[in-house]
């Protein structure tokens, strides 16, 4: 069957198109556009060191990605867990108050070049994902034998400790710094694999201080964790959320730390 046509009468068409409003410039939306394209490409760009540092790249995360635990699906129970005052814990997270540090941690990361996590500073000497003991034991004997020396590569880093409590001797000669997000599986790994040795031999030995500081960057979830982890301090209670957290660590923003589950 032939396809019938259209009349279409292209004079009349062309008057009513020269009727129509013509925007005075296309500069504000073109300039609206390309912030959010650089804003998406900052984004993708972290993920990619988060992954590359961590020993795989986009392509091959499923296969390097460390197992995880099955999301929550429900509360939490944290305060019950770790002997939080669960009216007081809830309040300060409903506030807010903490949303402002939490953006002050991450831009404190990236001040000395973190891009990913975990990042682990030693005397200023960024070491960066979650490597074996090995590698931070080496790192911490030559730090201890010659403090401050050059480093083979790269810049000592001026890490502010931050205002979360350290694990140690304040006087220790060596200070530990590590930048982290609380779902982050490779954070996970390291605190299930690396950071009891850590602990064993240089924190409760007084050769060094243990210190954490938020570096929220994969979501939601971890600007929420983030924040719940500053009102746990609140009740003397950090280091009992951060371990909590780890041991109980979700999927990646599946809303395992949504508010509602961290507060019940």
């Amino acid at each position: 069957m032939p396809v019938k046509k259209l009349p279409i009468d292209l004079k009349s068409l062309q008057a009513k198109l020269k009727k129509l409003p013509k925007p005075k410039s296309y500069t504000p939306v073109l300039v609206t556009l390309l912030m959010v394209a650089v804003f998406l490409l900052g984004m993708l760009v972290m993920k990619i060191h988060y992954l590359e540092q961590n020993g795989t790249t986009a392509g091959t995360q499923q296969a390097a990605q460390p197992a995880q635990q099955t999301a929550p699906s429900g509360p939490l129970h944290l305060a019950k867990s770790i002997g939080l005052d669960s009216k007081k814990f809830n309040s300060c997270l409903d506030s807010g108050k903490y949303t402002q540090k939490i953006a002050d941690d991450l831009a404190a990361g990236q001040k000395v070049g973190v891009s990913g996590t975990p990042a682990i500073s030693i005397n200023g000497n960024i070491v960066v994902g979650a490597q074996p003991f090995d590698a931070f034991k080496t790192a911490m004997d030559q730090e201890l034998q010659n403090p401050g020396a050059p480093l083979p590569s790269g810049e000592r880093q001026n890490v502010d400790p931050g205002d979360l409590p350290a694990q140690g001797n304040a006087n220790a000669p060596v200070t530990i710094v590590e930048f982290a997000d609380f779902q982050c599986p490779f954070c996970e790994r390291f605190y299930t694999q690396t950071e009891k040795q850590i602990l064993d031999a240089y924190v409760k030995t007084g050769k060094a201080r243990f210190i954490f500081r938020n570096y929220a960057f994969l979501g939601p979830d971890s600007n929420t964790l983030a924040e719940a982890a500053y009102c746990a301090n609140d009740q003397g209670k950090f280091w009992d959320f951060h371990n909590f957290i780890y041991s109980h660590q979700g999927q990646e923003n599946t809303g395992w730390a949504a508010k509602a589950n961290l507060e019940n």
